[in-house]
């Protein structure tokens, strides 16, 4: 009789087992599929996640506080995720705001961001909402899940410190002239024992990067070849090798890069390539229709466009007149000028010619300082776009 019942015994183990096995196992199945389906999601939350970062991030690096920059932002927003493969995951943007502070208001581009435009500091990009269906934890998550992104980017703290400057140092009685001043920027060497300034002329700087400052190297560096990091009060040093004869015409050929016109001789140095024309070419329009587009794009063929926003935007060193026997002398400022026209360099001696090599200009202001240091884009702001949020 007792073997009887630890037989009976045995058997109700045996069904109690395959009853917790069956639980265990639809347990374990219901947490695979949830796994799965959040897996799922938060694959879709990154993808969002990273379309909306880099959309907000390309966004910022356009606003120049102008609305034309507020234009150029959405546009790029737009071209980021249609060009890097997030379109292909089924990606897009819903909106892209702006706002002057970190904490908005934020405007979609309209009458706010143009009556604000010249304080615009921050860009939010939001996705569209991506809906997916849940294939497993239904009843845990419904039967469907829904994620967007949102993005902000804007203008770092200002640099104190400015790499690829103008190469050139520009003498101002007053470091601070009033923003939309004109003024006419005249060459200027030394005369072998030191470097006399006057007010609103410029010199060419020395540039460790390069031997020597003759006919072929001033060209290049006013046309924009990268050159070297300076910070607020740090020692320039000028060059004497830019004579009155060549120097105003290898600036002046330099510059003129940016009006798409691209000189001979410099051993073939001047192309659109490396010094790529601005966007906008057109003359004798003013920095306030230069950012905001309020004169017209580009009037004059620019075969090798459409060029590089900003180009027109000169960031140079500012200095005080004075004789400089050592040819050296400290930053007082960084100054903003907008090219207005393009440089004279009519042909035969440059020295005999007025007007030769000088730099028609208007005052935008000064460039914006803060406590870093780094390596900005040579644009209005002179900061660099970074993630916020």
């Amino acid at each position: 009789m007792m073997s009887t019942q630890h037989g009976h015994c045995k058997r109700n183990e045996g069904g109690s087992i395959l009853i917790m096995t069956a639980i265990s196992m639809l347990t374990l199945f219901l947490l695979v599929g949830l796994c799965i389906d959040v897996s799922r999601f938060y694959m879709v939350r990154a993808e969002l996640q990273n379309a909306a970062d880099a959309a907000a991030l390309n966004a910022a690096r356009e606003l120049n506080q102008g609305t034309g920059g507020i234009a150029d932002a959405v546009a790029r927003a737009n071209t980021v995720i249609n060009t890097q493969g997030f379109g292909k995951a089924g990606v897009t943007i819903d909106m892209v705001e702006f706002a002057v502070n970190l904490d908005g208001p934020y405007w979609q581009q309209g009458s706010d961001t143009t009556a604000n435009a010249a304080n615009i500091r921050f860009v939010r990009v939001t996705t569209q909402t991506v809906t997916k269906g849940v294939l497993f934890a239904s009843a845990a998550l419904g039967g469907t899940h829904a994620e967007l992104a949102k993005a902000v980017a804007g203008m770092s703290v200002g640099l104190d410190g400015i790499c690829d400057f103008f190469p050139a140092a520009v003498a101002l009685a007053d470091p601070s002239p009033t923003p939309g001043t004109l003024m006419t920027l005249n060459f200027t060497q030394g005369n072998g024992n030191s470097a006399d300034l006057v007010d609103k002329q410029f010199i060419i700087l020395e540039v460790t990067d390069i031997n020597g400052n003759g006919t072929g190297e001033t060209a290049t560096l006013a046309a924009g070849i990268p050159n070297f990091c300076k910070r607020l009060n740090d020692p320039i040093v000028f060059t004497p090798s830019s004579n009155p004869n060549n120097g105003p015409r290898n600036s002046g050929d330099g510059m003129n890069t940016r009006f798409n016109v691209y000189a001979n001789g410099y051993g073939n140095a001047l192309q659109p390539g490396p010094f790529p024309p601005d966007s906008n070419i057109q003359e004798n329009i003013s920095a306030y229709d230069y950012k905001n587009r309020t004169s017209g794009q580009v009037t004059v063929p620019n075969p090798n466009g459409p060029g590089q926003d900003d180009r027109r935007l000169l960031i140079a060193p500012i200095v005080a007149p004075g004789a400089y026997p050592t040819y050296t002398t400290n930053i007082l400022a960084w100054g903003v000028f907008f090219l207005r026209a393009k440089v004279p360099t009519p042909n035969g001696n440059c020295s005999a010619t007025p007007g030769c090599g000088s730099i028609p200009v208007e005052y935008v202001g000064r460039a914006n300082v803060g406590s870093a240091f780094g390596t900005p884009s040579t644009s209005s702001s002179l900061t660099i776009p970074v993630l916020y949020r």
